[in-house]
């Protein structure tokens, strides 16, 4: 049992840093794609090469922590983070940046199933939900390179920022991630949930349950994402906010997530999965949404009531977006007959494929009708997962013979 609680510990503190090496890009993906000079739509679809990067490391991820383990995995993938995030600050042409994007979505992707793999191990072994304070801390190591973002954006150029940044997050998850379980881990992981071998495939229905938790997964991420992708510049390009100040949105989105992703897993052991997404998704998109219509009436004179309703808005998504991720992971981690990893793979590359979708529908929507109007669409998609969580119910699983 120490060996287990070492490990719950090590990994909250693994994705605090996953969370500090991506949260300083994204509060400054505004002066990242003014030194491209493009367009939102180009640069949304730039950003959305990482999508095809997800896809590529999500085929490798069950078969890479399979052959050297999870937390070896997590160890030498988050090179590949730390990298990618230290290349967008140098990036000063347009072609240079779904480069960066494919490794970064790529190595995040391999990321993601090694430490949701850990997640559910070691949730399994205490029997209680804990998946929400995992991606909990991630939240937490978000806020803080947001608000020192924020802080010295001014002061600081912004590839000397992403390189300090992505260099204290390398040696502090190398450090925590050794205290994961051992790679003797995942092989019980794998004996126990092993009546569909890796070389056998996967029961329709089985396969139809992952389907679902996929599609829900790829609408909450949707709107997840866009914040750290977009924040930023609509603050700064439509809402006229200074740099620095544009920091605040991404801020607010983050503290609400922590504050929901640490009060959650009581919730969740109480009332059930489907039944707090459900809650989650509709309050969240719909209070998004509102907040996106109000704050682009007011923008043209009232600019700084604007960044305070959005500040709101962004708030109200946190709290709503705070049990997705965490609870797709546990639903998809516990499914009966198949290895943790392997499920989670499936899962990772229908979510990301769909995102890919996502991603592509909103830097269309901006290029055709304005930011403004394309952020609508991840508000929605929030609503979308949120209607769909009624399909959610793992005891419909049956294991197979």
């Amino acid at each position: 049992m120490q060996r287990i609680d070492r490990a719950k510990w090590g990994l909250r503190a693994t994705f605090f840093f996953m969370g500090v090496a991506v949260a300083a890009t994204s509060a400054r993906f505004a002066e990242i794609k003014g030194h491209a000079h493009t367009s939102d739509a180009i640069f949304g679809y730039c950003i959305m090469v990482g999508n095809l990067g997800s896809i590529f490391g999500n085929f490798f991820g069950s078969r890479l922590s399979r052959k050297i383990g999870t937390r070896k995995t997590a160890q030498l993938i988050m090179v590949g983070i730390a990298a990618s995030q230290t290349a967008y600050g140098f990036v000063n042409r347009i072609w240079e940046i779904p480069l960066v994007a494919f490794v970064a979505g790529a190595s995040y992707a391999l990321m993601n199933i090694a430490c949701n793999s850990q997640g559910s191990m070691i949730q399994e072994s205490i029997g209680r939900s804990l998946m929400p304070s995992f991606h909990g801390a991630w939240s937490i190591g978000a806020c803080s390179a947001s608000f020192a973002a924020g802080a010295i954006a001014k002061y600081v150029p912004v590839e000397w920022h992403l390189l300090g940044n992505s260099l204290i997050a390398l040696f502090g998850c190398y450090i925590v991630s050794k205290a994961l379980l051992p790679f003797s881990a995942d092989h019980h992981d794998a004996a126990t949930n092993s009546e569909v071998k890796h070389d056998q495939a996967i029961p329709l229905e089985i396969k139809n349950f992952i389907w679902m938790v996929a599609i829900g997964s790829f609408l909450a991420t949707i709107a997840e994402t866009s914040v750290g992708d977009w924040s930023s510049i609509y603050l700064r390009e439509d809402l006229r906010i200074p740099i620095g100040v544009n920091t605040l949105g991404y801020t607010c989105f983050v503290l609400a997530q922590i504050i929901g992703r640490f009060s959650v897993g009581r919730l969740i052991d109480k009332f059930g999965i489907p039944a707090v997404i459900r809650v989650g998704g509709l309050l969240g998109g719909s209070g998004y949404l509102v907040g996106l219509l109000l704050a682009n009436s007011l923008r043209t004179h009232h600019n700084y009531s604007a960044l305070a309703v959005m500040c709101v808005a962004y708030a109200i998504l946190g709290l709503g977006v705070a049990p997705m991720p965490p609870s797709y992971v546990s639903v998809a981690g516990s499914i009966p007959g198949i290895p943790t990893a392997r499920a989670l793979t499936r899962l990772a590359v229908i979510a990301s494929t769909g995102f890919f979708i996502g991603r592509f529908t909103i830097s269309s929507l901006a290029g055709l009708f304005g930011l403004p109007v394309a952020l609508l669409f991840p508000a929605t998609a929030l609503i979308g997962s949120g209607v769909l969580a009624h399909f959610l119910d793992i005891e419909r699983i049956k294991v197979p013979a």
